[in-house]
């Protein structure tokens, strides 16, 4: 990698400073060609999705050494040239926590940027808390406050709000000195091909595919629900993802999660008994009354078997075993000065329990550091419990 904005290691760059607003084709593809000569460039967006299914694209923000560029995606028609930056396997994409960014960008243009550089993951694996917001990380390493005027601005109207822009362009700026700043600390921790095998975890398409077989894990309380009634929360769920899609409006506009767990507790029938459920809308009933009694019927005729990930509370010995690896997670991440949550999640270690081996802890860079010590404490623990007394 050639050298980041111009700097010695150790030093503090300064941040871009000249702000571009870009509103037709012509100037963006002459931004684009500038960027695209550089290693790297830093992404932010700015979108909705309140109204919508899919997040809708309003304004893209980059930046490299010198320069922050403010796409107005709402004023171009041809987008072209954006993609073929976001796309260019040789530049770098610099994001703060990336995953929503990825996912609009995905929805707009099909594919996902790469490669990708996250400094919020990177943070993490320098000593940071995990899942630092853009502000905190700014302020921690920059001792610079950003204003938070603006973080609830309708993006898609214009012209937009006075300081919107402003606003904008610092989530580049800063972004662009954080970067430099992150990438000499992992580094010098030795860390730096941890970082790319976490960025390259969000490189698979799949996570921003609509899921309707699986809709039903954004339930909470589902296992409070006995088997049968899990099958109705699942298909139930499911119709309402694809109903979602296909209509582009949020879920809980076509169905509410009240209404959707007390249709699975009382499985009606048939179209009396679902009106007779207070916390399904009149208007919801009359205009989808049919498709969730048929949701009911075809739940009704397979096994009234719990969900896979629903099973009861854990046993006492399994708790047992849970604390047993937890304390060891927590005990490596304390020695390799990271949050144990960037390492694993108290589920991820109760699935080792249950005896699954095939988890993000036991791969890459995770195993070496606490994974295979995790699952030596639990396997101890459990000895230690089944050893005759």
């Amino acid at each position: 990698m050639k050298a980041i904005l111009n700097k010695e290691p150790g030093m503090i760059p300064k941040p871009p400073e000249r702000v571009v607003t870009i509103t037709d084709t012509a100037a963006l593809a002459e931004s684009i060609e500038r960027l695209r000569a550089c290693d790297w460039v830093a992404v932010d967006t700015e979108f909705l999705r309140e109204r919508t299914y899919y997040p809708r694209l309003c304004l893209v923000q980059l930046a490299d050494a010198e320069h922050i560029v403010l796409v107005d995606v709402l004023a171009i028609d041809n987008l072209a040239p954006l993609a073929e930056l976001l796309l260019d396997p040789d530049v770098l994409k610099v994001f703060h926590a990336a995953e929503q960014d990825l996912e609009v960008l995905y929805q707009r243009f099909g594919a996902l940027p790469a490669p990708v550089f996250d400094t919020q993951i990177a943070a993490a694996l320098v000593g940071f808390d995990d899942q630092m917001g853009y502000a905190r990380l700014i302020a921690a390493l920059l001792d610079i406050d950003l204003p938070k005027a603006h973080t609830r601005t309708d993006w898609s109207k214009r012209p937009l709000a006075e300081g919107a822009l402003g606003y904008a362009a610092d989530d580049v700026r800063y972004l662009a000195v954080a970067y430099a700043v992150l990438v000499d600390r992992l580094a010098a921790a030795g860390r730096s091909a941890w970082l790319a095998e976490d960025c390259a975890r969000l490189q698979d398409p799949a996570r921003f595919e609509p899921a309707p077989d699986t809709a039903w894990k954004r339930l909470k309380n589902r296992h409070r629900l006995a088997g049968g009634q899990q099958q109705v929360l699942a298909e139930i769920a499911a119709w309402r993802e694809r109903e979602a899609v296909a209509t582009d409006r949020p879920r809980k506009w076509i169905l509410g999660d009240d209404a959707l767990m007390e249709i699975a507790r009382r499985q009606p029938a048939d179209a009396e008994k679902l009106n007779a459920i207070r916390a399904l809308p009149a208007k919801t009933a009359s205009r989808h009354g049919d498709a969730l009694v048929d949701c009911v019927a075809r739940a009704a005729a397979r096994p009234a078997e719990p969900l896979d990930d629903s099973s009861g509370p854990p046993s006492p010995r399994e708790k047992a075993l849970i604390r047993a690896g937890m304390e060891r997670l927590e005990a490596r991440a304390e020695s390799a000065g990271i949050a144990s949550a960037r390492l694993a999640s108290r589920r991820e270690v109760a699935r080792l329990v249950d005896g699954e081996r095939d988890t993000p802890l036991l791969t890459g860079w995770r195993a070496a550091v606490a994974g295979d010590a995790v699952v030596e404490a639990i396997e101890a623990a459990a000895a230690d419990l089944d050893a005759p007394t």
